[in-house]
C-alpha cells in the first residue's frame, strides 16, 4: 500500500533537508512533489495586521497553524 506523507525541506546546496524525520528506510525509493511555500512570513505578518483591526479575528497566525496540522 502507498504511503504518503508531507514533510517540510529546506533546498540547500542541491539537497533537500527535511525538518522532521521521514518514515522511509535507508536506501528506500521516494517520489519528492515540489511545492513552494504558500503561507510566507510576510503574509503571516499582513494577516496580525488585519487581525488587529477585525477583533473577530483575533490571533489569525494561531488559527492558520491549528488549521494546517
Amino acid at each position: 500500500m502507498e504511503q504518503i506523507e508531507e514533510i517540510e525541506a529546506i533546498y540547500e546546496d542541491g539537497v533537500f533537508k527535511p525538518l522532521k524525520k521521514p518514515h522511509p528506510s535507508d536506501n528506500e525509493r521516494v517520489v519528492l512533489v515540489v511545492k513552494e511555500k504558500v503561507i510566507t512570513q510576510e503574509f503571516l505578518r499582513k494577516f496580525e495586521i488585519l487581525g488587529e483591526r477585525l477583533s473577530k479575528f483575533r490571533n489569525p497566525s494561531k488559527l492558520l497553524g491549528e488549521d494546517r496540522k
